[in-house]
């Protein structure tokens, strides 16, 4: 059985007509993903260097011997060679005869030239064949498609929010030149006369001279083909389901992976985003809880709008993901007793632990952490280590005051920072020589300790020991830098002996 499309360009009608299936699916139907697929990779692997063939090439191949007079293609049956006569087996022989011919042709005398058994060059094809345009189609949609896309590059500053290289203007240009390509191509087939414009054909025929075990598994190849291309399709259309996961992250309140909070006030509202991405493959059903120790009471609450929390008393929320989506849950929270702390964030699932992210932030009381109008620059006084509910009121006998200051920088630029500690008149106050981190201070004696303050970090804490006189004290601590000062006061009391 032989089928064969010359008379109407169904070839081309296919083609467009399935590219405006493509576009409307798109536009119309976008959760159709199988479907997407199976028509998405040839509009961008085959179809742009299809039409653009036909356009070049409307004609079917022509065959045309040494005084350029037509010729049937060499393949057809009784046409195997040129010149002379010819037996009958050869004739019935067709391709295996030009198989032969090529063969002796490379003892002839010019080199490079096919040649009959009578010495008579083959005849010559001009045009392209089926498997030709096959080939040519997929490299020149492979080279049109990221020339497309180069073009789309230089319309991103007109619109940045619609042009581009995205999906739509991609599809729109894609189907625009298919679409005008292909309309060329229609038109200058059609004014060709019927018997020479390029046509599809397909012989399910056997040969005559093929024995049963060559049809066998000539059908075989055939099967092995078909479902090696539906093998091919399903994988592409049905991909394995990859390993399941789930994405836990949090950003600062800019959406940015910057700014957390790091130095609050106690009862100070921060604000954060916690992120979760479901790759489960199912829809889940999340815990999601925020502590600063494991064994606090759970609070459960229908969100993290505004929550508080304590050693003893953690927030709790269930969370319902939809499979592939993110969720992005605004926090604001507040944190009930001064003291560092590492803020935990646990995800649970099944009633186990399964993510576990943190931060490290200090809780100080009010005049413990002092910071500038625009929020840039931030100082702090603290006990030992750093950690505010270490700060003592009170020292023994015979014993240093310890204590740590540090802050932050968030200005682009180093900056020199005079750091002084003194419990008496200012004005009396007197520089210290020795040991930068130690030493003795009195009613007009004081400690000075300088550093920088470098770009975009934080400083500290470092931990001073100070001596101190007994009885009872307003220690002052102030931070001067060229973007301005601050003060800190902290009642102590030392006890004699």
């Amino acid at each position: 059985m032989k089928l064969e499309v010359r008379e109407k360009p169904y070839d081309l009608f296919a083609v467009i007509g399935a590219s405006f299936t493509l576009v409307g699916v798109i536009l119309i139907f976008p959760k159709l993903e199988v479907i997407r697929i199976i028509l998405g990779l040839p509009f961008i692997l085959f179809f742009p260097g299809y039409v653009l063939i036909c356009a070049l090439y409307p004609e079917r191949k022509k065959y045309f011997d040494r005084d350029g007079k037509e010729v049937p293609p060499p393949s057809e049956e009784g046409e195997s060679e040129p010149g002379g006569e010819e037996k009958e087996k050869d004739r019935k022989a067709g391709p295996q005869v030009l198989g032969k011919g090529r063969k002796r042709a490379k003892d002839g005398k010019e080199e490079g030239k096919d040649k009959g058994d009578d010495g008579s060059e083959w005849p010559k094809g001009k045009g392209l064949d089926g498997l030709e345009r096959v080939a040519l189609s997929l490299g020149l949609s492979i080279a049109i498609t990221p020339l497309i896309g180069l073009v789309l590059n230089y319309t991103y500053d007109w619109a940045p929010d619609t042009l581009g290289i995205r999906l739509i203007p991609i599809l729109v240009s894609q189907f625009a030149f298919i679409l005008v390509v292909g309309g060329i191509a229609l038109l200058k087939r059609m004014r060709i006369p019927a018997e020479d414009r390029f046509a599809i054909v397909i012989d399910l025929s056997f040969p005559s001279d093929q024995t049963i075990m060559d049809k066998v598994l000539t059908v075989g190849i055939v099967v092995m083909m078909v479902l090696s291309v539906g093998l091919l399709v399903y994988i592409i259309v049905v991909p394995r389901e990859g390993e399941s996961f789930t994405e836990f992250y949090i950003l600062g309140p800019n959406h940015k992976a910057e700014g957390y909070p790091r130095n609050l006030l106690i009862e100070e509202r921060s604000y954060i985003y916690i992120g979760i991405r479901n790759h489960e493959h199912m829809k889940m059903n999340y815990t999601l809880v925020m502590t600063l120790d494991p064994g606090a009471g759970n609070n459960t609450v229908s969100s993290f709008d505004d929550v508080t929390i304590s050693r003893n008393l953690q927030p709790a929320m269930e969370v319902i993901v939809p499979d592939k989506r993110t969720i992005e849950i605004p926090c604001n929270f507040s944190v009930l007793e001064t003291g560092s702390y590492k803020l935990r964030f646990l995800l649970f699932k099944d009633g186990r632990e399964y993510r576990d992210l943190h931060i490290w932030i200090r809780v100080f009381q009010e005049g413990y952490l002092m910071q500038a109008a625009d929020g840039k620059i931030e100082f702090f006084m603290a006990g030992i280590g750093g950690d505010p509910s270490l700060l003592p009121s009170t020292v023994d006998p015979g014993s240093d005051l310890v204590l740590s200051v540090g802050g932050r920088n968030r200005y682009e630029e180093d900056m020199v920072a005079n750091i002084t500690f003194s419990i008496g008149d200012p004005d009396q106050w007197i520089p210290l020589r020795g040991n930068p981190l130690a030493g003795d201070i009195g009613p007009s004696a004081g400690f000075f300790l300088g550093t920088i303050f470098n770009s975009t970090s934080s400083w500290g804490p470092v931990d001073v020991s100070l001596n101190i006189p007994a009885g009872e004290w307003d220690l002052e601590v102030q931070l001067r830098t060229s973007r301005g000062s601050f003060k800190m006061v902290h009642r102590i009391t030392v006890e004699g002996p």
